[in-house]
């Protein structure tokens, strides 16, 4: 009898790690979970408050489940801390990415790059693994997000889902940011007068630090993608302890990057985050449900 894939994930997941990490799972029977956006500050002027209308407090999104042969290595059946604390740092316009080139890696659901496309980018690519089972999900999901922020009067028609493996070509990523020919007068022209090969501003990656071997190629695509003066920003969970996530600085400092550590956050109960940093730990224990934010400036 062959096992469910959930199952297999699940022991795999014990063998890994003492304790299996934090991931949330669809919050309704329908197979979606919903993101609950950050309640804006009361004391918000006219001026501060984000392109988001009022009436768009949450987003759903149908939880991407990849083959078996991929199940664990994907990780994308499930919504990581990372994802929301990086969708929240969004929301807030904490990360301003307004008018701004945006690629997203390791999408899985898509959570970071649908906020982004409804903070006003210019534009966003997301991209995950190239596999139906995973990128079919994530059209849909910004499909479905889109069209509720249009229906509200608001043209969020500025994305686009490809499939991108870490250190492969990234000539169709850098094509599918650039401008559309303009009809009027027959040639292609660049916004802003950008002349960077249609490099992104932004990089936005949540949990994409789980396995050391795995960072060589990660970054050779942030460094493909990224542009002058580029920022990178990374959240990620200390899944697999802080080895991986040292052992990721030192490597993306070698590359000519500049690292920045801008803190950390541990989730305590429904949404709610604290600030946290490694003394709050206990020896022995696991840092369950602690995020950091990392950024990486093209230099």
């Amino acid at each position: 009898m062959s096992e469910d894939p959930t199952d297999i994930f699940d022991s795999s997941l014990s063998s890994l790690f003492s304790i299996a990490p934090i991931g949330f799972s669809p919050s309704s029977d329908d197979g979606y979970y919903t993101y609950h956006l950050p309640s804006p500050p009361s004391s918000s002027s006219p001026s501060s408050v984000s392109p988001l209308t009022p009436s768009i407090r949450s987003i759903r999104l149908k939880l991407p489940q990849p083959p078996p042969s991929l199940y664990t290595t994907l990780q994308a059946q499930l919504i990581w801390p990372s994802a929301i604390y990086l969708a929240d740092l969004l929301s807030k316009e904490i990360i301003d990415v307004k008018g701004k080139r945006i690629v997203e890696l390791g999408s899985a659901a898509g959570l970071p790059g649908i906020i982004s496309s409804i903070q006003g980018c210019q534009h966003v690519v997301s991209t995950d693994y190239g596999v139906e089972e995973v990128l079919s999900v994530l059209k849909d999901n910004f499909s479905e997000a889109t069209a509720h922020t249009q229906a509200h009067g608001q043209q969020t028609n500025n994305w686009k889902v490809l499939g991108h493996c870490w250190g492969d070509d990234v000539k169709p990523l850098l094509s599918a940011s650039s401008p559309s020919p303009d009809p009027t007068i027959g040639s292609s022209i660049l916004t802003n007068d950008r002349k960077d090969n249609g490099k992104f501003d932004v990089v936005l990656a949540a949990d994409v630090l789980w396995t050391t071997s795995s960072h060589s190629l990660l970054l050779d695509s942030i460094t493909a993608l990224i542009s002058e003066g580029g920022i990178a920003h990374i959240t990620a969970g200390l899944h697999t302890g802080r080895g991986p996530i040292e052992r990721f600085i030192a490597s993306a400092e070698e590359k000519g990057f500049k690292v920045t550590s801008k803190g950390e956050v541990r989730l305590i109960s429904d949404r709610e985050w604290e600030e946290y940093n490694e003394n709050m730990g206990k020896i022995g224990e696991e840092e369950r449900g602690v995020v950091l934010w990392l950024t990486l400036e093209s230099i």
